[in-house]
């Protein structure tokens, strides 16, 4: 069945970029020495981050911009922190190694752990959603791997790597308030994709059947459309897409001034961030393919007093308010985690245009994005 994607066209607003305010969530002035780079955000413009102590250990914090709290630390029975996300509603999860040497995934609210093993790389990435419900991957008796939700302590299994599975291993795991879980997939015959698994039911979102060589790890709104990175076959390039199953959406590729592009996020009202670096030097966080109108905050730009020398967004930094938490290294020597607040609340509506076959995927529906976007003229690659 032939396939059309679209490439993101905005309805234009005006021919500026529109403005932000930048806030401090915590940086190395404050108690810290180290920060992760993956900051997450969510929809109170809260931000949830691991740091190293300046006086010691590690752990999980969360701030406002006004005050920091602590979710978990070092000085009892955490060794070290991995990853971490939060909610809609601000419930964190996050993965720690204990100092007995095993590893478990917690939420701040329980001290139990909702999945746990003595190998520390068998458990790997997490999401939660606003109604509590974590979905982690894990390597299981013999060697089984699979994706799997924690609801009220009940663990159920959404996709396996079993005899009767078509999938080897996952990677990139992201639940939305529906309770559809999106993850990245190699398959056990050739290539993978990107799914998702909603009552039980799996929809192919992109594969490696059609015009992709390589899908990274997605993110997924509450409508159930997926952000994710794609690299195309015969080294024709790679993008920033939205799928909802039926339509493919390019926000961004590097036909132009990219030259390459990590970590997608994707709000409810369906606007897209992602980390973009451009082919004549300099890297930022962008909403489209303009990286002037459409750009967050950059290499060079100004920042709470000092200029802006490195930057990190993770699939996880924007919420439906169109903030945006990252992570900046300044000139001065500080590090830190901030969050961009814009001025503009209702994202702009696109329309796809058809382009290119790719797997099975079918025509139809809308893709939405931040601001003014790109070049009307742009199509995709043939």
């Amino acid at each position: 069945m032939a396939t059309a994607v679209g490439l993101a066209l905005s309805l234009l607003v005006n021919s500026e970029a529109f403005a932000f305010t930048y806030t401090k969530i915590a940086d190395s002035n404050d108690l810290f020495s180290k920060f992760g780079f993956y900051p997450a955000i969510d929809n109170d413009g809260t931000v949830t981050f691991s740091a190293d102590l300046d006086a010691g250990g590690s752990g999980i914090y969360i701030g406002s911009g006004e005050n920091t709290s602590q979710i978990a630390d070092s000085s009892g029975q955490f060794s070290s922190f991995f990853t971490h996300a939060i909610a809609d509603t601000g419930i964190v999860a996050f993965k720690a190694a204990l100092d007995e040497g095993a590893v478990g995934i917690y939420t701040g609210e329980n001290t139990a752990p909702i999945a746990y093993s003595r190998v520390p790389a068998a458990l790997g990435d997490l999401a939660i959603n606003s109604k509590g419900t974590v979905t982690f991957s894990q390597i299981l008796d013999q060697g089984v791997r699979a994706v799997l939700t924690n609801n009220d302590g009940i663990n159920t299994t959404i996709a396996d790597s079993s005899d009767t599975s078509p999938y080897n291993r996952f990677e990139g795991i992201a639940i939305n308030n529906a309770g559809t879980v999106a993850f990245t997939a190699e398959l056990k015959a050739t290539g993978r994709g990107i799914y998702t698994v909603h009552s039980g039911n799996t929809t192919t979102m992109a594969d490696t059947n059609g015009d992709f060589d390589f899908l990274f790890n997605p993110a997924i709104n509450n409508a159930g459309t997926v952000a994710f990175k794609g690299v195309l076959k015969n080294l024709a390039g790679e993008g920033i897409y939205t799928s909802d199953g039926q339509t493919l959406t390019k926000i961004a590729d590097n036909s132009s001034v990219f030259d390459f592009f990590e970590n997608p996020a994707i709000n409810n009202q369906g606007a897209v961030a992602f980390k973009g670096v451009l082919k004549g030097g300099g890297l930022g966080i962008y909403t489209g393919a303009n990286p002037e109108t459409d750009k967050v905050i950059a290499l060079g730009d100004s920042l709470l007093g000092s200029t802006v020398t490195d930057l990190y967004f993770s699939n996880r930094g924007l919420n439906d308010k169109n903030q945006f938490a990252f992570y900046a290294k300044l000139a001065d020597g500080r590090t830190g985690v901030f969050r961009a607040d814009s001025d503009h609340q209702e994202p702009t509506t696109s329309v796809p245009e058809p382009g290119f076959a790719l797997g099975l995927l079918t025509v139809g529906g809308l893709g939405t994005v931040l601001r003014r976007k790109r070049d009307c003229g742009s199509k995709l690659p043939k």
